[in-house]
């Protein structure tokens, strides 16, 4: 293994990990107690259960089609988070090679809250290449890691594929955008995420998820504020639960309401 490399890795790691401890990530080893992507996923283990279990606690009355829409993008969403730190912040390409769920806490607000988190053991390419990692590198590795995944919850509840893929996809662009802003550029974040998510003819590729700039109000020296927003190419399904509404980045949205409804949180979260 490239010294080098690995004080890159670790580097990055360490300086984005505060911005998501949501979601957990470490080099190498993250404990005995890690399993692997097919130990984890296993028709008959306890991983896919109990993921599926834990997406009861955001809505009342999920059905199984609801859960695994809700899985997919939560996990999907901290693979992309753990995967895509160490590619936008050090152009490596990682591997998986454990994981676990388990709980953490975090402070919102004065309140603990305790949550549970997937955490990824991640491993760095065996032999260092100097030549720049492409979308089509990140590409295969991510849609390789979720494949198994998603045909397994496919076979559990019934959740077609295609719509399983456009919110792995909507989550890998949401997260590129959250490292993107963690790590002060944006736009370079956004472009690495499109050219993953808009190669027409891959399981990752959504026609309808893009990026918009939404601006609202005044902010500093009287100009609007303005912040980029993920749109979702993908449906979680949430307004099928009880007292479920659709979401303000939500496919099924007219542009318009959905514009508005994110100038509304975009405001909120100004004053708030």
């Amino acid at each position: 293994m490239d010294m080098a490399q690995r004080r890159s890795a670790l580097h990055v790691l360490a300086r984005l990990q505060p911005f998501f401890p949501e979601v957990g990530f470490s080099l190498d080893a993250a404990g005995n107690d890690c399993l692997s992507e097919v130990q984890f996923w296993a028709e008959d283990g306890a991983g896919l259960e109990a993921g599926l279990a834990y997406q009861d606690c955001f809505a009342i009355g999920m059905d199984d089609k609801i859960r695994a829409a809700h899985l997919i993008a939560f996990y999907s969403n901290q693979l992309a988070l753990a995967l895509g730190s160490l590619y936008l912040g050090a152009g490596i390409v990682a591997g998986v090679s454990g994981l676990r769920f388990e709980e953490f806490s975090r402070a919102y607000g004065e309140r603990l809250i305790v949550a549970k988190r997937f955490h990824f053991s991640l491993t760095l390419p065996a032999v260092r290449d100097d030549t720049p990692v492409g979308a089509d590198v990140f590409r295969e590795a991510f849609g390789a890691h979720l494949a198994p995944v998603i045909a397994r919850l496919k076979r559990r509840t019934g959740l077609s594929s295609g719509a399983q893929w456009r919110l792995a996809a909507d989550s890998l662009a949401g997260g590129f955008l959250e490292i993107g802003r963690a790590l002060g550029n944006e736009e370079d974040a956004m472009s690495k995420a499109l050219a993953i998510v808009k190669r027409e003819g891959t399981p990752l590729y959504s026609d309808k998820l893009c990026y918009e700039t939404i601006e609202a109000g005044k902010g500093d020296y009287d100009l609007p504020l303005s912040r980029v927003y993920r749109l979702r190419g993908g449906c979680c399904l949430y307004y099928r639960t009880e007292g479920g509404r659709f979401c303000d980045s939500c496919v099924l949205l007219a542009p318009d309401e959905r514009r508005e409804r994110l100038q509304a949180h975009l405001l909120a979260s100004q004053s708030g």
